[in-house]
């Protein structure tokens, strides 16, 4: 009979994202894993195999979280539903404390296959999801484009040059955008 989990499954990945956005995917370890969550390394290879398998888990997991983030989000259409998506989507950012670890997870995303097809998952649900809401002149995949451009620039702007917290700075930056695509609509 074999022994009960005393740890979930859940918490050992939380515990790991943690650790890979402090060390980065190259740096973290298995023992840094199984030292933080109070288990042998033996018992986390029992339960994930290796490094690879464990970042490979987290990084499904957080593409799941995503999936679901937009599997659940509002069906309504416009201007509106869109800015109040993308102020959520960027909340999510925070305020900026570690986000330098997620560039090393993209680093790790970009250099392994199965990880990099992960991210663009990730990628596309963002763009499709800008797409499939806002309503205007402009091809809906251009404003999307332009859109997850500028979010994502104004993250590695705020990075270089860090002003305010990170989410703010990101929504001011996308707001500006907004307001130049769309001028007649007001964006609460």
């Amino acid at each position: 009979m074999p022994r009960p989990k005393l740890h979930s499954d859940e918490f050992i990945l939380d515990t790991a994202l943690g650790i890979l956005l402090q060390k980065g995917p190259s740096a973290f370890t298995l023992s840094d894993v199984a030292e933080a969550v109070g288990i042998s390394r033996a018992a986390l290879i029992q339960r994930f195999k290796d490094k690879a398998t464990l970042h490979l888990k987290v990084m499904e997991r957080n593409t799941q979280e995503v999936r679901d983030y937009f599997a659940g989000a509002s069906p309504e259409k416009g201007l509106d539903p869109l800015w109040a998506m993308l102020k959520d989507l960027i909340a999510g950012m925070g305020d900026g404390a570690g986000t330098e670890g997620y560039l090393l997870l993209l680093w790790g995303d970009v250099q392994e296959p199965s990880l990099r097809a992960l991210a663009a998952e990730r990628n596309r649900l963002v763009l499709k999801a800008i797409e499939a809401l806002p309503a205007g002149p402009r091809p809906p995949e251009h404003t999307a484009g332009l859109i997850q451009t500028v979010i994502q620039g104004s993250c590695m702007q705020w990075l270089v040059e860090p002003e305010g917290e990170l989410a703010a700075f990101m929504t001011k930056r996308t707001h500006m955008l907004l307001s130049v695509l769309y001028p007649d609509h007001v964006f609460g």
